[in-house]
């Protein structure tokens, strides 16, 4: 099992590495806290799922075989971020003229989570390109092997994100002041432009 170790090691590296969905986590933690943060991660980590998914019933390649595929996900991507963004930002300028601010959706933080991290295909690309390198039985299926490694990831997932989720909300009364919707509404559309153009 010396290719599990390795991994998770790796798996762990990958998810601390810098990207948009660690930025998201910091920047929903310190807007919001850390409960609404935490739902986002659990829609983060459940949309890796559908990544396993695919792998498991064995449409990696044929997906990674139609690029019009992969572009009308980067342009669903794009929109959703844009809308996302858009929204954050009106909800920074008319959170002044609020009597009472709305509280965060838990449902909706969830989807969030799940929506950006299945509609990635940068995630969907690692997993075809990573997993494989990792197989670890030849008496085990495939898909069994496929299965197994998704779920290790998905655990390491969820403790990742949610221990920078717990951190970064500790700091999140040093930003009570600054306009954290703006800059959420700022990333969303940043991380839709990654999306589609890179």
């Amino acid at each position: 099992m010396e290719e599990v170790f390795s991994f998770l090691v790796a798996s762990v590296l990958l998810t601390l590495s810098p990207g948009p969905d660690l930025l998201m986590v910091i920047g929903q933690s310190m807007e919001k806290g850390f409960r609404i943060a935490f739902i986002f991660v659990l829609g983060l980590v459940t949309g890796l799922s559908g990544h396993t998914l695919i792998l498991v019933i064995g449409w990696a390649q044929f997906i990674g075989e139609q690029p019009n595929i992969v572009r009308m996900v980067k342009g669903v991507g794009f929109v959703y971020f844009l809308f996302l963004g858009v929204g954050a930002i009106r909800q920074h300028f008319t959170k002044a003229r609020s009597i009472q601010p709305r509280l965060p959706s838990v449902q909706k933080s969830f989807g969030q989570g799940l929506f950006m991290n299945l509609i990635n295909p940068k995630v969907s690309l690692f997993f075809w390109l990573f997993f494989p390198g990792f197989l670890f039985n030849d008496q085990w299926t495939i898909a069994a092997q496929y299965s197994l490694l998704g779920g290790l990831f998905m655990m390491q997932a969820l403790v990742v994100f949610g221990s920078v989720a717990y951190f970064s909300s500790s700091f999140k009364k040093f930003f009570v002041e600054q306009p954290m919707a703006l800059y959420t509404g700022l990333i969303w559309i940043a991380l839709g432009l990654y999306l589609l153009f890179d």
